[in-house]
């Protein structure tokens, strides 16, 4: 495999990551917005992709 190949697929990987770490932190922000406007976990789950621990983290963070 070419140097360049290697580096094109570390890029790739790279970028991949990044979008998907991208995604996670929109979707924690709408859970919060949510949870401060008291929507049911249940509609939280539907929306943000999230799991019922992750959303249960974030409402010990709301204010």
């Amino acid at each position: 495999m070419s140097i360049e190949l290697k580096l094109m697929e570390s890029y790739n990987e790279g970028m991949s990551k990044g979008i998907i770490q991208g995604e996670n932190a929109a979707n924690r922000r709408t859970a919060m917005r949510m949870l401060r406007a008291e929507e049911p976990i249940e509609k939280i789950l539907k929306y943000t992709s999230l799991t019922e621990e992750e959303i249960q983290v974030l409402v010990g963070q709301v204010k």
